[in-house]
């Protein structure tokens, strides 16, 4: 489980530190760091568990721009299992083009070192923190990326296992393709590419594949099956198998391609898919406004069968979100509001409240007066790259 997030330097986040519990819902007004979050988790999975350049993810102009220094940190804290890791992430900016790179990375167990990249050397150690061996490595590269399993290093790769695990997702339905050329083993950010990872995952989770037709014949009103046909020699397309009842039409189901779903109705499919698929174990899943696209009876059965399934499975979820039946459901016990003085940093604080109001009411009363007093005193500018705000005090 994810307990602890810290960062320094990056956009909005100044010295930023954030824990968290098994379930957890963010909340705060627009501009005050919510998705950046998760964009910053997002980034250091790529990091750490594929091959993305350190450039790439995290460009110069990703520092914060009221300041002036060149380095980045972030910090994970992770229990997995009964074993406490610390992850560390420094980065600089150096030469004419200010590009990026990897002062410090490394990971502890019950802090103990298990591996460190320092000033461009590997310091690799065993499961018992034993040094293992040292080489010379470039720092423009994440060095953690390309250590592969052997039998001295499981710790190591238990803590890199997670991090590939880790989904931080915003569902675009309008984005899912109904059409798959391969088995893809991990949801795009935007879960585009879901027939490929549901190719995958059906597969793969034969029994929880089973469990989640069944869920979606009882939220889909006529949705028989998911199904998979050949469409050329490695493709296939995405459809739903649908079906009037008998006292209406007896024809029978009749398939609907994947994209010819509502979009309501692929988000559904998406939100059930990572219930029965990703929250388990010591998975953890953030998701950012998952109530879009659904309408508001169908937000609440979701997340009592999130509840249950954590209750019966384990995981991590995080959710970002505005909507009223997410809040009043969440937000007295999981709530973690995220707040922003003008174009300062942010800064989290949990949720609590003396109010006979709901939570919903009580924070869309509150957000009201402070949009208005916002709007008053600063102007709020979105750069070219939507990925900086800029504040001009008027």
């Amino acid at each position: 489980m994810l307990q602890r997030v810290y960062i320094d330097n990056f956009r909005c986040f100044v010295n930023f530190e954030l824990s968290l519990a098994q379930q957890q819902l963010i909340l705060g007004l627009n501009g005050t760091g919510k998705s950046t979050l998760l964009d910053a988790l997002r980034h250091l999975k790529q990091l750490i568990a594929g091959d993305a350049l350190p450039d790439v993810l995290f460009p110069y102009r990703s520092r914060t721009r009221w300041q002036s220094s060149p380095q980045q940190t972030f910090e994970l804290h992770v229990m997995l299992e009964d074993s406490s890791y610390r992850f560390r992430l420094e980065l600089e900016s150096s030469g004419r083009q200010q590009k990026t790179c990897i002062k410090r990375e490394s990971i502890f167990c019950e802090e103990r070192p298990l591996f460190e990249f320092v000033q461009g050397e590997v310091h690799l150690f065993n499961n018992e923190s034993q040094p293992k061996v040292a080489y010379p490595f470039d720092p423009f590269r994440s060095a953690l990326a390309t250590i592969q399993p052997q039998p001295d290093n499981a710790l190591l790769m238990k803590f890199k296992t997670w991090a590939g695990n880790l989904q931080c997702l915003e569902i675009a339905p309008r984005a899912m393709s109904k059409i798959t050329g391969q088995e893809d083993l991990q949801p795009a950010f935007n879960m585009s590419n879901f027939a490929s990872w549901y190719r995958h995952v059906s597969q793969e989770q034969g029994a929880a594949a089973s469990k989640l037709q069944a869920n979606l014949t009882q939220i889909i009103p006529g949705l028989e099956s998911l199904d998979l046909s050949a469409a050329g020699a490695n493709s296939r397309i995405l459809s739903a198998n649908v079906a009037f009842p008998t006292a209406v039409n007896a024809r029978g189901g009749y398939p609907v391609a994947f994209d010819e779903l509502s979009d309501g109705q692929r988000v559904l499919i998406a939100l059930y898919s990572l219930l029965h698929f990703v929250v388990k174990g010591d998975t953890c899943l953030f998701l950012d406004k998952p109530e879009n696209y659904i309408a508001t009876p169908e937000i609440q059965p979701w997340l009592m069968e999130l509840r249950d399934r954590m209750d019966d499975y384990g995981g991590q979820v995080i959710l970002i979100s505005h909507h009223p039946e997410i809040v009043d459901y969440l937000a007295p016990d999981a709530g973690l509001v995220f707040e922003r003085s003008g174009p300062g940093p942010v800064r989290v604080r949990k949720y609590a409240s003396n109010s006979p109001l709901a939570p919903s009411e009580q924070i869309a009363r509150g957000g009201s007066t402070m949009a208005k007093r916002v709007a008053n005193s600063v102007l709020l500018v979105e750069d070219t790259n939507q990925e900086n705000l800029l504040w001009r005090l008027s």
